[in-house]
């Protein structure tokens, strides 16, 4: 998670095959007013927390998402990561989007907004027009899990994924046991590992950082 291909709420990699049809039996998207909170772990240490915070309006979804990570060694703050995002989907597909981003000193800028047949993304240094449906990493929406490329809401960029079902676990969620199922997301660098509850919807995340450990989400 030390840069900006080693986050998993923001890489991507190509959907080679189709899913099965389990898929659909998963929670889509959110049609009432949602929230997820999520305790951040590096390895076994707790270094932050992501929230999510969704607004249904008829076929429009408000999310907001604010995430801050610290990692400190020998009481020194060693890496610090603050994002927040405001992103707007209308039937599914990103309308809008405003991202600002720390990344330890590193910061970035995004914003973009739906256009005739595409999505139109300002990175400050260039802009670049990608097209048709647009979705982000937005893991709290199950059909990502059939996109063939998703949009990064850190760099404006968009990136091929490849997902497959590896079958239903247990996964703890508040101190309870919850079967959820696991899907694994492949980028061109990383394995993202997301689990999904019938009901509860998106409930862990567990993903390498390409620097020997792993980062994981566990909801709260």
């Amino acid at each position: 998670m030390f840069n900006q291909r080693v986050r998993p709420a923001l890489v991507g990699g190509l959907l080679a095959l189709a899913l099965p049809l389990t898929l659909t039996s998963l929670a889509v998207g959110a049609s009432v007013d949602q929230t997820f909170r999520f305790e951040v772990l590096l390895d076994d240490k707790p270094i932050g927390e992501h929230r999510f915070d969704i607004d249904v309006s008829g076929d429009q979804q408000r999310v907001t998402s604010q995430a801050e990570f610290e990692v400190d060694f020998f009481f020194i703050t060693a890496y610090r990561y603050r994002h927040q995002s405001n992103e707007l989907f209308r039937n599914g597909c990103l309308e809008r989007l405003s991202s600002t981003t720390n990344d330890n000193g590193t910061r970035y800028k995004i914003d973009g907004s739906a256009v005739s047949n595409g999505f139109r993304v300002d990175r400050g240094e260039d802009v670049e027009q990608f097209d048709g449906c647009v979705k982000t990493f937005a893991y709290w929406d199950s059909a990502i899990l059939q996109q063939p490329k998703l949009l990064n809401p850190q760099t404006g960029e968009l990136e091929s994924v490849s997902v497959q079902q590896r079958g239903a676990e247990q996964v703890a969620v508040n101190g309870s046991e919850v079967e959820a199922t696991r899907f694994e997301l492949v980028t061109d660098e990383l394995t993202i590992n997301l689990w999904y509850n019938d009901e509860l919807g998106w409930v862990r995340l567990a993903s390498d950082t390409g620097k020997g450990a792993q980062l994981i989400y566990r909801r709260l």
